[in-house]
């Protein structure tokens, strides 16, 4: 288990030099986690996330990469996919206090053009996150 997900998400910015964009509510989720199923749940959280983000990264390019013959595959693969992490993010926010909770809801589990949004930033986040966590696995194996 994260022990200080504060320290996780410092670090991963630091490696990466980036700032995350959506830091205080990856708090929450990981702390959220935590409490529910440990790190192998946000693990499993962060490898959806990361794959949507490859996925919307894909359909954006689509028009330059020349294998992609229709983006009809990639819609619904990014379809399916943020219906599973939108049910993943309701079933952990559940725990959350009501204002977070409602807040979460809102911000990411909404139909608006700003919750999509939202998801894409929590997204590229996730991105770095598995990419740092898949950075300490692999120095912590050697």
């Amino acid at each position: 288990m994260v022990k200080v997900p504060e320290d996780l998400l410092d670090n991963a910015e630091d490696y990466f030099k980036i700032t995350l964009n959506k830091k205080s509510d990856l708090i929450l989720l990981i702390n959220a986690f935590n409490l529910d199923n440990g790190l192998k749940g946000f693990e499993d959280f962060c490898f959806t996330g990361k794959y949507l983000f490859g996925l919307f990264r894909v359909l954006n390019d689509s028009s330059n990469i020349p294998e992609v013959k229709s983006v009809d595959p990639i819609k619904k693969d990014i379809a399916d996919n943020v219906e599973k992490i939108k049910t993943q993010l309701k079933s952990i926010i559940i725990d959350l206090d009501e204002t977070n909770r409602n807040r979460m809801e809102k911000d990411y589990l909404g139909l608006s053009q700003n919750s999509l949004q939202n998801l894409q930033a929590l997204f590229e986040d996730i991105n770095y996150i598995k990419k740092y966590l898949n950075f300490l696995k692999r120095t912590n194996s050697n």
